[in-house]
């Protein structure tokens, strides 16, 4: 759980649906692109305390997430005693001829899942000194090539993949059949080469309105969505804020570890067409 300077928990999200974390339209091909990191362009969902808060409906939601909207004004709010990140990606599927999806991600996306755990100093100098080509894959065990989508990548041998791929396996909210295919097929990429995969790679849907009085499309009603694809690995941090008394007996972070352990909730939009199913996990690495 951590120590009393920093209290905090670290949540895996494991996509049971597609995702959509829209930022909104935009004037590009894709008319609503999901939300990303401005640097990086990496994937990233905002509003994890608001899905929270949602789907869990605790009995002490205030003490967790602090005053909802519902306040009138001039009635007292108060700050909740926990703050959430947003949910960073950790692994992203991508189609295999051999194996049908492998999971890849890249040395700095595990470096700052990494940093959230303890007693990872030594994993993280691995991944820190791990030199990555841009045409190569960093593999368990050495094909010669291997194909993601359409590109093409030589492959090297490292145990490293095997340290990283015990530890997402086992900290994800799913069947054993996917858990086991996680701790073989998990790839390692160049962050730049990461970066273009996610940008690439995701799900690009057509939707249509229809006419309510035809029964048909509307006209001109067509637009394109962007999600992130079913089985995608995120995660984002629980912390302990300042309004938090730091008593043991407070319990704020178990009574939420009891409540978003295993749960499955909705995050994003799209929910009443299926999307956005998530599975939690603690991670049990502190």
């Amino acid at each position: 759980m951590g120590n009393q300077v920093s209290r905090k928990l670290v949540v895996t999200m494991y996509a049971e649906s597609q995702l959509h974390a829209g930022k909104g339209m935009d004037v590009g091909i894709v008319d609503l692109p999901i939300q990303r990191e401005r640097t990086t362009a990496f994937p990233i969902i905002q509003g994890v305390k608001g899905a929270l808060r949602a789907n869990l409906k605790l009995d002490n939601e205030e003490e967790i997430f602090g005053s909802d909207n519902t306040k009138s004004q001039g009635e007292e709010t108060k700050p909740g005693k926990v703050a959430f990140s947003e949910a960073k990606i950790l692994l992203f599927p991508v189609r295999h001829i051999e194996k049908l999806f492998v999971w890849v991600t890249s040395p700095l996306v595990v470096i700052r899942f990494l940093k959230e755990l303890e007693n990872k100093e030594e994993l993280i100098k691995k991944l820190e000194t791990l030199k990555i080509a841009e045409n190569e894959a960093i593999v368990l065990q050495d094909a010669g090539e291997i194909l993601l989508e359409d590109i093409q990548f030589k492959t090297k041998q490292d145990d490293i993949v095997k340290e990283i791929a015990e530890i997402i396996a086992k900290n994800v909210e799913t069947v054993d059949y996917i858990k086991n295919k996680l701790k073989t097929d998990i790839v390692i990429v160049d962050d730049n080469r990461f970066s273009s995969i996610c940008q690439m790679m995701t799900e690009v849907l057509p939707r249509i309105a229809i006419d309510k009085q035809t029964g048909t499309a509307k006209s001109g009603a067509l637009w394109y969505e962007e999600y992130l694809p079913q089985d995608t690995v995120m995660y984002f941090v629980a912390r302990e804020t300042m309004f938090s008394n730091k008593n043991p007996n407070d319990q704020v972070l178990e009574k939420l570890q009891k409540a978003i352990d295993r749960a499955v909730i909705t995050i994003g939009g799209k929910e009443t067409v299926g999307k956005g199913l998530v599975a939690l996990k603690v991670v049990n690495e502190q």
